[in-house]
């Protein structure tokens, strides 16, 4: 179990234009994309017409009613079950007034026959849609990681960078989660977002380099190749948040923090 987790620039405004309006059309019963039907892996790419079908008997309108998830899809709480063995847990609506809970696969108490294949599918879009390059950030990572270094540099508790980081582990926890291991789409920031998490760990004592993918690398390399301290690691991947975070800035595009997500690796399968 594990996975590669990453920080990504990510094209917010195609996510709105294309993936939210996608993924509740197929809730009220509409079908899948055809550009995804041909998807690479193996089983999945057989079961989306079915799972279509299903959806199809018992259509969800979740922008109408659905109060649990944010208009762009993101899970509105502010923390995530975790099991021992550090994988997340499946969210399920506690809502006990929605008149969509006998239908929706998202309530606890409804059928959930569709939520994996589902999942799978919004990762695939996202990853193929949306995601530009990413900074490897650790194994099985996770932004709340960094609560110990954000004590150790005197962070407030209120700070913004916690309301960001937060923000990046648990927006997409309801659609983004993959089921028995660490992967998918943990979650992501706006573009306004990203520019102010950007300025405001450049305000933090943190690694200096150029701000360029390729720096950030070299910096990941020396590390390897270096003595490090326990803090070392935690305040180099902050740092390379910051990077990409202000990459994305300057082309007014947000980030997203996901596991195991290879957008280059598919879209070289699909010829896209």
């Amino acid at each position: 179990m594990g996975s590669d987790a990453r920080i990504y620039v990510f094209d917010y405004e195609r996510y709105r234009a294309e993936v939210v309006p996608g993924v509740l059309s197929l809730l009220r019963g509409g079908d899948v994309p055809p550009w995804l039907a041909g998807l690479p892996g193996s089983e999945w790419t057989d079961i989306w017409a079915p799972m279509a079908g299903r959806m199809r008997s018992r259509p969800v309108d979740l922008a109408a009613y659905c109060l649990w998830l944010g208009e762009d899809l993101a899970y509105l709480g502010n923390q995530l079950v975790m099991r021992p063995e550090g994988a997340r847990q499946w969210l399920r609506c506690p809502s006990t007034t929605c008149p969509e809970r006998s239908r929706c696969s998202f309530h606890a108490g409804a059928e959930q026959e569709n939520v994996e294949e589902l999942s799978f599918l919004y990762a695939a879009w996202v990853t193929l849609r949306c995601l530009g390059e990413g900074q490897f950030v650790g194994r099985s990572a996770r932004p709340s990681a960094y609560d110990p270094l954000l004590e150790h540099l005197g962070v407030p508790g209120n700070d913004p960078i916690r309301l960001y980081l937060n923000a990046l582990d648990v927006r997409g926890g309801v659609l983004g989660y993959e089921f028995e291991n660490t992967g998918g789409t943990y979650g992501w920031l706006n573009p306004a977002e990203t520019a102010d998490l950007a300025a405001r760990l450049d305000k933090l004592d943190l690694p200096r380099y150029e701000r360029t993918f390729a720096a950030a690398s070299a910096a990941f390399g020396a590390f390897h190749s270096g003595p490090s301290s326990e803090l070392d690691w935690p305040a180099l991947t902050l740092s390379f948040v910051r990077t990409v975070a202000t990459i994305a800035a300057t082309t007014g595009q947000g980030v997203l923090w996901g596991g195991d997500l290879y957008p280059e690796s598919w879209r070289e399968l699909l010829n896209l």
